[in-house]
């Protein structure tokens, strides 16, 4: 059997963020460590419980200290950014983990981020079709 996980990292509001991405870190490496086929984590930018805001860059931080599990976005929420600013970031993360890395994407799904980036009144599955056209 092969193991894979996908983590959407909640923690308790208030808790420290450095304290938290440290934890998130040490997951993923273990999971390395303990023949995890796949790891995926998730993004938001406003959810206080969800301090992972970028699946890109946490997934960046992992390149050098694993070994063999192979990374992936859970999701990049297209709308969110730019289409050849997320090709090029997803390009180079590639390059970095030497095809160790899956590219999951979404419309995105928290309302407050959409809020923030200005898609909450626009048609973010439309908007999301166009970015993986471009992208």
């Amino acid at each position: 059997m092969k193991l894979g996980m996908f983590m959407m990292p909640l923690h308790p509001p208030g808790r420290n963020a450095t304290q938290t991405l440290a934890e998130d870190r040490e997951a993923f490496l273990l999971a390395d460590r303990l023949g995890y086929v796949e790891g995926f984590v998730g993004e938001h930018v406003t959810d206080i419980a969800e301090n992972v805001t970028s699946s890109l860059m946490f997934l960046a931080s992992l390149a050098h200290e694993t070994k063999d599990i192979v990374l992936g976005t859970g999701t990049i929420n297209m709308p969110n950014g730019h289409p050849a600013a997320i090709a090029a970031q997803v390009s180079m993360l590639d390059h970095i983990l030497k095809g160790r890395f899956i590219m999951g994407i979404s419309p995105g799904g928290l309302m407050s981020d959409a809020e923030v980036f200005g898609n909450y009144q626009k048609n973010r599955n439309a908007i999301f079709l166009e970015s993986i056209n471009m992208v």
